[in-house]
């Protein structure tokens, strides 16, 4: 397999000459960069054992270089990144991620455009996302936020200007496989050892293909359907050891129906069976207002559903992320699933957006959150089905817009507070409130 990776890289860099080639009169290079600050403040997160985490307080600096060559139909594309943090706490994560951590291979592709007049392809390490990024978003859930890529072959078909199908092949390396530099991650944060990052989130590799289709034909009823195959090497299941394998199969429907200009709605349905015995299912629903006042406010009502088992997130019945390892609904409710696996979840919530001024968003979101399934204690008890009320906000900003001034062209800012007060769901004495915060500011160039 790493020698077909290997093949699909050097492929993704030999266009180069080629389309450099082809345009012998204009620049067909461009180039550029973002560069990411963030603080982060948290204390009594949750995690996946039904207990709590403590205090931390620390800054995280992600930086990006691209570079793009493109002419005629033909683009290649690179992107190198790096992230580093600086903990104030908790101390034992104080040697955790320090500069200069590891710069890395972030995308590396090469994309024909209108083949025949109906097909693009890309091939290489890309980011993929698709519809609500319920299924497919993000192929590296084990780093965080510092990168999402999947290394892939994507094609996509357009039979019209609102009808396309994307087919996809993908494979996830547990670790990068693609040249890095500088120190390997200190994934347990001991200080002894170095572990290089662990991509996949699991110790295992995982691949698989799927057919994406978006329906875009009658503008009142929009719609998406999908089905994913997937196999995860050496799995995290209780039954599969080291070695073996587990496979599963996603089949699933997204609906946006929209019944005025101001009224519309959005279901989506998945249903997953597999390996030892794997039945499971995810659900969404909303309706969405949108008046035409000022401030364009947004208001949404929602419901979230994933199936869930008695044995946590190892059980039969328990919904499994796909390619989907997000945050999700927010910092301070992701870590109470393993690797931010989410299942055995019920969210009805409501959610505003406002546009308070130009380049502004407020965002606003509560509810309370259960686990429709009640799961079993290694005692033998059982824990509770409450997991806690949530409530969250958020306001961004694009300072250009915002304030009118060139000299801020490519600067953002964002400010976001979560509070999770936990529910029976947790151990006693593992139940205080859950606080998370964060500043953002980032320089795109």
């Amino acid at each position: 397999m790493k020698h077909g990776l290997t093949t699909l890289a050097l492929t993704s860099l030999m266009p180069l000459a080629l389309i450099a080639a082809e345009s012998k009169t204009q620049d067909v290079f461009s180039f550029g960069g973002d560069v990411r600050l963030r603080y982060d403040g948290t204390n009594n997160l949750p995690d996946e054992k039904h207990g709590e985490k403590g205090h931390t307080d620390y800054a995280r600096i992600r930086t990006r270089l691209w570079g793009k060559a493109a002419a005629g139909n033909l683009e290649a594309f690179v992107r190198v990144a790096d992230e580093f943090r600086y903990y104030r706490s908790p101390d034992k994560d104080k040697g955790k991620q320090r500069f200069p951590d590891v710069l890395f291979v972030d995308n590396l592709y090469l994309k024909a455009s209108d083949i025949f007049g109906v097909m693009d392809v890309k091939v290489g390490r890309q980011d993929m996302a698709f519809g609500a990024k319920r299924i497919i978003s993000d192929g590296t859930g084990g780093d965080g936020s510092r990168s999402s890529n999947f290394d892939a072959l994507r094609l996509t078909f357009h039979f019209d200007n609102a009808r396309t199908l994307d087919a996809f092949a993908v494979y996830q390396a547990r670790e990068d496989w693609l040249p890095t530099a500088g120190k390997t991650h200190d994934a347990k944060s001991k200080h002894t050892k170095s572990y290089d990052y662990n991509t996949t989130g699991y110790n295992h590799n995982e691949y698989g293909a799927g057919l994406y289709y978006t329906d875009k034909s009658n503008k009142a009823f929009p719609w998406e359907a999908y089905y994913v195959w997937k196999v995860e090497e050496g799995a995290h299941s209780k039954v599969i050891k080291e070695g073996d394998s587990f496979t599963s199969h996603t089949v699933g429907v997204r609906l946006l129906p929209r019944f005025t200009e101001t009224f519309s709605g959005e279901a989506e349905f998945a249903v997953q069976a597999g390996d030892e015995s794997l039945a499971a299912a995810m659900a969404y629903g909303g309706l969405i207002y949108a008046p035409k006042v000022a401030w364009k406010p947004t208001f949404t009502a929602g419901v979230q559903y994933m199936s869930g088992d008695e044995d946590g997130w190892r059980g039969s019945n328990a919904w499994h992320p796909v390619f989907n390892r997000e945050t999700g609904v927010g910092e301070a409710v992701a870590p109470m699933f393993n690797k931010y696996a989410y299942n055995n979840f019920l969210y009805p919530h409501v959610k505003v957006d406002l546009k308070p001024g130009e380049g502004q968003k407020v965002t606003f979101q509560a509810g309370p959150m259960f686990a429709p399934v009640r799961e079993q204690a290694a005692n033998g008890s059982s824990y509770g089905t409450f997991r806690g009320a949530y409530a969250a906000v958020k306001y961004s900003l694009d300072l250009q817009k915002t304030f009118g001034a060139d000299f801020l062209k490519g600067l953002s800012m964002a400010f976001t507070g979560e509070y999770l007060s936990k529910g029976d769901y947790f151990a006693d004495g593992k139940d205080g409130d859950a606080l998370f915060g964060r500043m953002e500011l980032v320089y795109k160039f």
